[in-house]
């Protein structure tokens, strides 16, 4: 399955698989890939299967659709093929490859979730037990003493 990988300035790569036609742009009612990259037009360019491939088609955008540094109309993409959108960059790769985990066990989760249609947000976080706080931690290793039952009160 092909996938689109964007990469964002300061940001971990995102990829997409998909396995039809998808059109990027900056409008999310007509787009199936949607950028908020001011540069890149309500409906820029259009990915679509075809019998040799898959072919990338600019749609009449602003400012252009380039593909390996070249501005193209149509082209048949190739593995590898790094396409710009204004300042948006993303890679195209015919076969999907192997998700990496995000360094932050936070956006791995929010990541996980959202690929099984859950919410980002836990309805139940106030029910679950919550970890003991590190100054706990070292009262509970030490030897001395609590509170005596007269400074307890």
């Amino acid at each position: 399955m092909p996938t689109l990988t964007l990469y964002k300035a300061g940001g971990e790569p995102i990829q997409v698989e998909f396995d039809g036609p998808v059109t990027i742009g900056r409008q999310a009612a007509i787009c199936d890939l949607v950028t908020a990259d001011p540069k890149v037009s309500r409906r820029h360019c259009r990915i679509e299967p075809v019998a040799e491939g898959w072919r990338l088609t600019d749609l009449s955008s602003s400012n252009g659709t380039w593909v390996d540094h070249k501005q193209v109309g149509e082209l048949l993409l190739r593995e590898g093929d790094q396409i710009r959108l204004g300042d948006t960059l993303l890679r195209f790769s015919e076969q999907a490859a192997s998700p990496k985990r995000p360094a932050d066990p936070h956006r791995a989760l929010e990541i996980a979730r959202g690929a099984q249609g859950g919410s980002e947000i836990d309805e139940y976080a106030e029910l679950k037990p919550r970890p003991m706080p590190k100054a706990w931690d070292r009262v509970a290793e030490s030897d001395s003493p609590g509170l005596s039952d007269t400074q307890a009160g």
